[in-house]
């Protein structure tokens, strides 16, 4: 039980990276990076803004918040099963 519920930490990590990555290509970057301006929100790739409406900002936020979160929880699973199958 314990190993799938690492393996299941280590999975949903890399898919919650995948999707972030495909809609930050899809979209023009991400929220993070970008800023809001007077009502005009921009998303942000190695310095090239695209606008975008405020829903897609606010969703490009809370997935990049969401990495911070997934990201290290998926690291901590893989040392973990690392760990339990090195003894």
């Amino acid at each position: 039980m314990r190993r799938r519920l690492l393996q299941f930490g280590v999975f949903a990590g890399l898919c919650n990276f995948l999707a972030f990555w495909v809609a930050a290509v899809y979209l023009g970057g991400d929220a993070v990076n970008g800023k809001a301006l007077e009502g005009h929100y921009f998303l942000s790739s190695h310095g090239r803004l695209t606008e975008v409406g405020r829903n897609v900002f606010t969703y490009s936020r809370c997935h990049v918040f969401s990495i911070v979160i997934t990201h290290p929880l998926a690291m901590v699973c893989a040392f973990l099963l690392n760990r339990d199958r090195s003894k």
